[in-house]
């Protein structure tokens, strides 16, 4: 699974230049978020991205935004246009990629419960597709 992630997001990913609030940095990711209470969590996502070899050599964005009933991660796609015309089995990849995200992120607080759902955006984090 480790490497169809990799090359899925080598694919899907690229880097975003906006001010998107509060941000967790190391080396080549950058997780953003806008409410300092998910702090936390940007940083277990990152070291979850580090850790399970998602890095892909480029740099890449994330951010997380609190929805009413769950969190979604937002991942820049490197093209955007494409996007809609997803593979079967990159989409299987990133379903996934879900599924072990909110089985391996613990979440603290009142929104510990709350699912971690993926959406890809462009580069302004703008959602474009939702893997859901």
């Amino acid at each position: 699974m480790k490497k169809g992630l990799f090359v899925a997001f080598t694919i899907l990913l690229t880097s975003c230049s906006s001010d998107n609030g509060h941000q967790i940095v190391g080396d080549q990711l950058t997780v953003y978020f806008d409410n300092a209470e998910d702090e936390t969590l940007a940083e277990k996502i990152a070291f979850y991205w580090k850790d399970n070899d998602l890095l892909t050599g480029e740099k890449q964005d994330l951010k997380i935004i609190r929805a009413d009933d769950e969190y979604v991660l937002k991942i820049i796609a490197s093209n955007p246009k494409q996007t809609a015309n997803m593979p079967f089995e990159e989409l299987k990849l990133l379903l996934e990629l879900e599924s072990d995200l909110n089985l391996n992120i613990q979440k603290v607080g009142k929104r510990a419960n709350y699912p971690i759902e993926i959406v890809i955006c462009d580069n302004q984090f703008e959602p474009i597709y939702n893997i859901d």
